[in-house]
């Protein structure tokens, strides 16, 4: 069962990337953008299988509440939820009721929420249940992460703003642009958009980069030595499991 789950996400998560592609779009006689027929049985697929392993699970669960309060159920809830909201949105559509002009946009959105279906490889993979409970029990860390860099971003950008704003080639002419490129530079992405081009500023942005490195470093250590822990759990939890 758990094979055949795991294959039915997969393919959900390919139809749904396919779907996305301009070449597999159709279109009918008013140039109205119309769902591909092949990518539509394959949705309705994978939906009909999650909602009957969804009911089968609920069914046999000792506690209907602590079932439905599990966060592996809620995402496998919200991953289904979506298809049947859009399907009863196309269907009031069809009345053409002025009041419903903004259902399209709506529609648009849920179908967005079918990206909760990754989230569902969870349910398989004893790395990502222990990434979930990393995050769960970090929020020290993650605060502190959040604090540091908040504070090395203010003070980078308000630096990189007063050493570029009088010069002419750079682009680091206000604040919000400071925090942009402070961002992007603490985090070590360097996407290369704006940068410094006054010696000062370039100086600016090698401290910016080093202080980047030793903030990040420091709360991921613990974070990941937490990951490390959780993990070795799951994997024993997951052995007992599998010897029963």
């Amino acid at each position: 069962m758990a094979v055949a789950s795991l294959s039915v996400v997969i393919i959900s998560i390919i139809a749904m990337c396919i779907h996305s592609m301009p070449d597999f779009h159709q279109v009918d006689h008013n140039e109205k953008e119309i769902e591909n027929p092949v990518m539509t049985f394959f949705e309705g697929f994978c939906v009909l299988f999650f909602s009957a392993e969804f009911i089968l699970r609920l069914a046999v669960a000792p506690s209907a509440r602590k079932f439905l309060c599990s966060p592996l159920n809620i995402i496998d809830l919200m991953s289904i939820m979506p298809f049947y909201v859009t399907l009863a949105c196309d269907l009031m559509d069809q009345g053409e009721n002025t009041d419903l002009e903004n259902v399209g946009k709506v529609v648009q959105i849920l179908r967005l929420m079918r990206v909760f279906r990754i989230l569902k490889l969870a349910r398989h993979s004893s790395g990502l249940r222990s990434l979930g409970a990393t995050l769960r029990h970090s929020s020290n860390e993650v605060g502190q992460l959040v604090l540091f860099l908040s504070v090395g971003i203010s003070m980078f950008s308000a630096l990189i703003y007063c050493v570029e704003k009088d010069s002419r080639e750079s682009e680091l002419q206000t604040m919000p642009i400071g925090w942009w490129w402070a961002t992007i530079s603490m985090t070590t992405v360097g996407y290369g958009d704006t940068f410094p081009v006054t010696p000062a500023g370039k100086l600016i942005g090698t401290l910016c980069i080093v202080c980047g490195l030793l903030i990040v470093a420091l709360p991921i250590t613990n974070i990941f030595n937490k990951f490390s822990k959780f993990y070795q759990r799951q994997k024993l939890i997951d052995l007992r499991q599998s010897n029963k």
